[in-house]
């Protein structure tokens, strides 16, 4: 056996995958709670991104502890980025088409 198939066992935590994950979870459910219930509106749901810096934080946080190696999901983050401006792009239509301005862009 090679000196180095220990080194293959090592697991490697990709520190932003369970933020993602979370964010996904959590800012769909409170979209469908929006649409179905009108529970929030969206400026109280975009208002909640600093959730994100402080879910990613305290994964970095842990990661630091209990992981010897970890690496930066950047995937993830660009997924956390895209879901943002769809999300802002979703609630600008639906407040364009609550306030009247929906033939404008839509007919």
């Amino acid at each position: 056996m090679p000196e180095n198939s220990n080194n293959s066992n090592i697991r490697i935590h990709r520190v932003g995958t369970i933020t993602t994950g979370l964010c996904f979870v959590g800012f769909g459910i409170l979209f469908i709670l929006h649409t179905a219930l009108n529970l929030f509106t969206y400026e109280g749901i975009l208002a909640m991104w600093p959730l994100i810096l402080i879910v990613l934080g305290i994964e970095v946080l842990i990661s630091n502890k209990y992981y010897q190696n970890f690496v930066y999901d950047k995937a993830g983050a660009f997924m956390m980025i895209i879901m943002g401006l769809f999300s802002m792009t979703m609630a600008f239509v639906d407040m364009c088409l609550k306030a009247g301005l929906g033939h404008i862009y839509f007919n």
